[in-house]
């Protein structure tokens, strides 16, 4: 078991007083963006690029066993740098080339509505500031690394986009507050932390899952449980943990199929 699995709580969710002073830097900076505009310039220093490359080279040592075959296809879509963070309009600009899909800034959480509302004009929020660099291999924050490394990337995937543009669909039609909820935790257990078969072995799709090499590593402890949409909506789960329950999906085409279905059924009940 990795050691960051057996100290979770004594470092995961907790932001120091230079990490927080360097998140409200960025957050001036993006203040007033318009969608459409370019990107905010963020300069990262010595010590965010470091970061960077030690937790992308972790990765890329992982990623050949333990992510889905449609993840490695599109890492070779989407090239990010292995030695410092990359500029945020350029991955945007080669994103919007495979699917249309652009990258707006978010300085913090962005609000449930507003973050699923954003896929329906394909757009994605992606924050700007890396994690904290005393827990460099699981980030409960959506720091740029996961924005990136597990959304941006996914997202060059035509199948992929097209599930987050009908999840946006969904919560932009959604009639009440528990219909969001019920699609952000199937969007949760999916997308976020999603598992898949793939010739007998557990890979993942969820992009939480990819860009926390914690996690990837750390996968045979957890409880696997076979795809249920149902049994998601009953799985309380937490942020600020890894996660003790994953979702396994026999293939991308069921899980593409499920999503589907879910989202319909949910939009025509309340119709």
């Amino acid at each position: 078991m990795p050691d960051e699995l057996m100290h979770i709580s004594e470092g995961y969710g907790k932001i120091d007083g230079r990490c927080a002073d360097r998140r409200e830097d960025i957050k001036k900076r993006i203040s007033g963006h318009r969608p459409g505009a370019r990107l905010p310039k963020v300069t990262y220093d010595a010590e965010e690029n470091a970061l960077w490359e030690t937790v992308i080279s972790r990765l890329h040592k992982i990623h050949p066993t333990t992510a889905c075959h449609r993840y490695i296809q599109a890492a070779d879509r989407l090239v990010l740098p292995l030695d410092r963070v990359p500029d945020l309009q350029t991955v945007s600009d080669e994103l919007r080339d495979h699917t249309g899909f652009q990258l707006l800034p978010a300085g913090d959480l962005v609000p449930p509505k507003d973050f699923y509302c954003g896929f329906t004009d394909s757009y994605f929020y992606s924050t700007m500031y890396m994690r904290c660099p005393a827990v460099p291999f699981y980030s409960p924050d959506p720091d740029v690394l996961h924005e990136l490394v597990g959304h941006a990337v996914m997202l060059t995937d035509p199948l992929f986009a097209d599930l987050y543009r009908l999840f946006g669909e969904a919560v932009s039609r959604a009639r009440t507050g528990e219909q969001i909820d019920q699609i952000s935790k199937v969007f949760w257990f999916t997308m976020e932390t999603g598992l898949v078969r793939e010739s007998g072995n557990l890979r993942a799709y969820g992009a939480a899952l990819l860009s926390s090499a914690g996690e990837l590593e750390g996968m045979d402890e957890v409880s696997l449980t076979q795809f249920s949409i149902d049994k998601m909506l009953r799985q309380p789960y937490d942020i600020y943990q890894y996660q003790h329950v994953l979702f396994v999906v026999d293939s991308i085409d069921v899980l593409a199929r499920e999503i589907r279905g879910f989202l319909g059924d949910l939009l025509s009940a309340g119709a």
